[in-house]
């Protein structure tokens, strides 16, 4: 799979700029199972679609912040005027009791409106913090120096989502997600880009770090499996383990060669895949 630079690009028909805005799809599909940026200069269009999908996230998740940021000023503002206008014309009964069912409200318009009068700064840091970062920060910049891309098809995408969807994520997380893995399912294909500073499954996970990110790997021939574990972060102080499923294509020595050039660290080889972790 992996032939020097000069053969490969004979193989390979570069797109032209137009048509690879105008059909990004039908230029995935033709890329190979296993694509080095280190060895071959071509257009990075799997990367950049995948960019454009998490910024694309991360732009809406601003904007979820920011509404929901602005309803909480609003309503402390809404619970503190109905609790002025309530006190106020309690105080101003001659006879409280004739008119209990406002004054019994007070004391939950005071609650509510110290509540969101007090929680409404510090959203409002973190949505300012949030468009900073999402201005000023993409999390793909540091895996575009140096990765390697796997395209994955058939039963091994397959092998691939349900291994995510049954084992990384919540029993709900996977209802609300329902649509994305039939979706996917419906794809059969995928990608996987791997680098000593993340990875990034295709929609599905994105880690990545300015340092190299990965602590140690295992291949199980098996099951043509690589076993990833990435480092403590400040931001996420556990160990992550990820299973990726490699090509059809695999092949023992050139893929571990390469994947210890390109992550940076030693790879183990074992043959019994266990299936518990």
């Amino acid at each position: 799979m992996f032939q020097d630079g000069r053969n490969t690009m004979s193989l390979i028909t570069m797109p032209s700029i137009d048509e690879e805005q105008r059909h990004p799809s039908a230029i995935l599909q033709t890329n190979q199972s296993t694509i080095s940026s280190e060895i071959l200069n071509l257009p990075r269009s799997v990367i950049d679609v995948l960019d454009d999908i998490y910024s694309s996230r991360a732009h809406r998740r601003c904007i979820d912040f920011s509404y929901f940021t602005l309803l909480s000023m609003t309503l402390g503002v809404v619970f503190w005027v109905a609790y002025w206008i309530s006190s106020n014309r309690c105080q101003n009964l001659k006879n409280p009791q004739s008119n209990s069912s406002i004054c019994d409200f007070v004391i939950v318009f005071q609650v509510f409106s110290i509540v969101s009068i007090s929680i409404s700064p510090f959203l409002f840091i973190f949505m300012i913090y949030s468009w900073i970062r999402y201005s000023c920060h993409n999390p793909l910049d540091p895996i575009r120096n140096k990765f390697l891309e796997l395209k994955l098809e058939d039963n091994r995408w397959q092998h691939q989502l349900n291994y995510y969807y049954n084992v990384k994520i919540a029993r709900y997380s996977r209802c609300l997600r329902r649509k994305q893995e039939i979706e996917l399912h419906e794809r059969g294909y995928g990608y996987v880009i791997l680098s000593s500073h993340g990875i990034i499954l295709d929609e599905l996970i994105l880690l990545s770090a300015r340092s190299n990110i990965i602590d140690e790997g295992v291949i199980y021939n098996d099951e043509k499996i690589l076993k990833l574990t990435f480092k403590k972060t400040c931001l996420r102080p556990w160990k992550i383990h990820l299973s990726i499923y490699l090509p059809e294509d695999y092949v023992e020595q050139r893929y571990r060669e390469k994947l210890m050039q390109i992550l940076k660290i030693q790879i183990r080889i074992e043959n019994i895949f266990p299936h518990n972790s």
